[in-house]
């Protein structure tokens, strides 16, 4: 049976681009509604299931967060289809909900799509499905960083206090979070996509390898160009390039530390 989708803008050339891409260059999906505004999509929910809803962030009245936390249950996958905007991308990417830019790539759509055939019937995946997009709606303060951040493994979501990460570590195509408690975890992000997560005054990559968090920096030393010494023991070195960065991070987070 195909995934049936309903497809959520506030601009009906967007809703027909889309609908074209879908029944084009998609296999075994097929668009069971459009609607242009939050009100009319909870409308057709009533009456009708959606497997998925491409859904739109930045429509007028009611944004697409706002729709969601109207909604009574989210027992569908969400793809959200957007314009880049830097706060509604670090909410999605911290909440690890799929996304889309606008415009949208077929390319990338169609790997939405072979996703979905993957996920969509899982009752495992549709439960982390549900818990990913709460955490979106009761989370998201727009202007605000997030508090926690999810992070999907095997069977399970953990959601973590960006607070008590001392420092991440990359590790190839995984990252390696140190954490307050002096345990680590390991998650397949790379520390670019941390880096787009968390908040640019608190956390700073001072190395290809390295991001740290300036609340637990204890010690700095000149030496080999440049070391942090973190709360938990742990050495990071600086690199060159990213030297000047960091000592003006830490100007700013601590007024009493100087070069």
């Amino acid at each position: 049976m195909p995934i049936q989708a309903l497809l959520v803008d506030d601009e009906q050339n967007n809703l027909e681009n889309l609908k074209y891409l879908l029944e084009h260059d998609c296999t075994n999906i097929e668009v069971a509604g459009m609607a242009q505004n939050g009100a009319k999509a909870r409308e057709w929910l009533k009456q009708n299931k959606a497997d998925v809803i491409f859904l739109d962030i930045s429509m007028p009245v009611e944004t697409g967060f706002e729709m969601l936390e109207k909604l009574p249950e989210h027992n569908f996958r969400v793809i959200f289809v957007t314009a880049h905007n830097e706060f509604a991308m670090q909410a999605i990417k911290a909440s690890a909900v799929d996304y889309l830019l606008k415009p949208v790539n077929i390319t990338e759509l169609q790997q939405a799509v072979n996703k979905l055939h993957n996920s969509v019937h899982n009752d495992q995946f549709l439960l982390q499905n549900q818990q990913l997009i709460n955490h979106l709606v009761k989370n998201f303060t727009p202007g605000q960083n997030m508090v926690k951040i999810a992070l999907p493994q095997l069977g399970s979501i953990s959601f973590l206090d960006v607070n008590e990460i001392i420092s991440l570590q990359a590790d190839s195509n995984y990252t390696i979070i140190h954490k307050q408690d002096m345990q680590k975890t390991v998650v397949t992000k790379t520390l670019k996509d941390f880096e787009d997560i968390l908040d640019a005054d608190h956390f700073v990559r001072i190395h290809k390898s390295h991001m740290v968090n300036l609340k637990y920096v204890t010690e700095y030393s000149t030496a080999d160009g440049g070391i942090v010494k973190m709360s938990d023991g742990n050495l990071w070195s600086i690199s060159r390039r990213q030297l000047d960065l960091f000592i003006q991070k830490m100007k700013t987070f601590n007024v009493l530390f100087f070069k």
